[in-house]
Formats: C-alpha cells, structure tokens, sequence
C-alpha cells in the first residue's frame, strides 16, 4: 500500500492548520475509525470496482438489467430521463431507453449518487437534508468535471467525473457528528476556507476523512490516492490537468455556473488565487466559455439541480 504525506493548508489568520490524521489523538482517532466502520460499501460498488468503477463496461442491456434489480434506483433513472431539462413530448418507460437518453455521464452519477446514499442512509443520526445537499454538490461537481474534461479534451474525462462523485464521502461523517455546524460549511466561499473550517471546527478534515473510508472500502488504490490528492492543486503546483479540474469542479459544486455572466463571479469567490493559477498553467480556463455555452452542460446542470 502506498503512503501519502499530508500537504498542510495555507495558514489563514482567522483558523489553524490543516491536522494530519496522524497527529489527532488516539482516542479521536478511534471514535473516527468507529464511524467509518458504520459507513459500509454499497455492494453494487464492490462490483464494479472490477471495472475500475467505470461504468462504461456495461452495455445499456446489461445495466438496465442491473439496475432493474432496485426499484428506487430504477425509479430515479426513469425521473432523471424524464426532467423537464429534456423536454420529451412523450414519457419515457423503459429503463433501456432511458439509460441511453441520459447518456453515460449522468447514468455514473445517478447510479453512484444512490449507491453511495443507500451506504450514508446507515449512519444514524445524519440529517436527510445535509445529506441530499452533499449529494447534489457532488452530483453538480461530476457535471462540472465531465464537461470541463470534454472541452480540454483530457483522456479520461469519466474518471475525471468518478472522482468527484466520490471526493466528499468524509462530508457525510461531518455532517453526522455536528449537525449545527454543517451549514457553515456549506456556505463556505472556497475550498481552502471550508477545509479550514473543517480543521478549527471538527479537529480533522473532510480529505483525510474520505481517505480513509477508501481505504477502509477497499477501493482501488490509484483512485484511493486520487481522492486524496484531489485538492493538491488548492496548495501547490500542478502540471496535472486532470486533478485540478477535478479540484476546480468541486470548489465550485455548491455554487456553479448556469451561464457565461457567472464566469467571473466563479473565480473571483469560488476559485482560490493557487488554483486559479494552476488551472491557467493546464490551459483549462480559456476553455470555460465554450463548456458553459455547450447545449450538453446545460441539460444536465439542470436535470441533476431537480
């Protein structure tokens, strides 16, 4: 197994530092360790992990077949397929079809999101609506990275989208544990100031948390060390266009971008001044504008918003 070594948050005046997992007490560290153990794998999950979580591998067929196994995710196929962002004349009622009307990209977060919802419904205690508002952020995130991925033509832009969907499982035991705080988190202006947040309010944050409950699911380990390196583009340098559009996308996942007049308004609060550099050096913001005009990002911005 590959070690990681923490990258610490920029030192803001207001809050500390970002505390490593290593450096929390033994005692929080076993409370925390009690949490994620209540937090357990979805077993479609394990599944696909053969597939590196890619749901490319399947035919529409033998998805639609899977996913007809659970009412609730078929149900929400069929409701996402039909939103009104579509504008279909005509209902749609086979699963089939209306997997191959969503299109990969949404069927991947639609079927991650219940996955991931069916494990976090579990833990007790957690309040629905901060559940669904970490859903939705992670959902809108994935549209975000998918699309953003497209323009820039990366390789691997699904993989780019499975980690956003995946980056804020740790969010979920927050969000369990001080209900009174979360909203505050929620309502954080950028990355760096909610990670902050996290450390001076809870003793530990959301990326080392979501670290370890992919490594307690067993998650493949290249997307292990993605998930916890996806906000190294907050703190240092990178070259890795891939990672800081991922880091970008889920900065912005709370508030995104409908349209072309949101474009500085998304980076002057959303976009930290190191990631908006990184992202410049990568040559991913030139590209903002045609990714906010194409007809694609506004249908499912819209459809995953509902």
């Amino acid at each position: 197994m590959a070690t990681v070594r923490e990258i610490a948050l920029e030192r803001d005046p207001l809050v500390g530092p970002d505390p490593t997992w290593e450096a929390l007490p033994a005692q929080a560290r076993k409370q925390w360790i009690a949490d994620i153990h209540d937090f357990p794998p979805p077993p479609m999950l394990l599944e696909m992990l053969a597939r590196d979580l890619s749901i490319e591998y399947y035919n529409p067929r033998q998805l639609a077949d899977q996913a007809s196994r659970d009412p609730i995710l078929a149900g929400r196929l069929l409701a996402r397929a039909n939103s009104a962002a579509f504008g279909l004349r005509k209902p749609l009622t086979s699963l089939r079809q209306a997997m191959i009307h969503l299109g990969f990209n949404l069927v991947r977060s639609t079927v991650l999101r219940h996955l991931v919802e069916s494990s976090a419904v579990r833990l007790k205690g957690i309040v629905r609506a901060h559940m669904l508002n970490i859903q939705r952020s992670t959902d809108q995130g994935a549209v975000i990275a998918y699309n953003w991925s497209r323009v820039i033509k990366l390789a691997e832009p699904e993989e780019v989208a499975t980690r956003c969907l995946l980056a804020r499982l740790g969010a979920f035991l927050l969000a369990r544990r001080f209900p009174q705080r979360i909203e505050t988190y929620f309502a954080a202006g950028h990355e760096p100031q909610r990670l902050n947040f996290e450390a001076n309010r809870f003793g530990v944050t959301s990326r080392s948390l979501t670290y370890k409950i992919a490594q307690d699911w067993n998650l493949p380990e290249q997307m292990q060390l993605k998930l916890f390196h996806l906000w190294t583009p907050l703190f240092a340098d990178s070259k890795d266009a891939a990672g800081c559009v991922a880091c970008a996308a889920l900065a912005l996942s709370f508030d995104p971008p409908r349209h072309m007049d949101d474009i500085q308004k998304w980076l002057s609060l959303r976009v930290h001044t190191r990631l908006r550099k990184n992202l410049e050096s990568v040559r991913a913001l030139r590209q903002l504008p045609s990714m906010l005009a194409s007809e694609d990002y506004r249908r499912e911005m819209a459809t995953v918003a509902d």
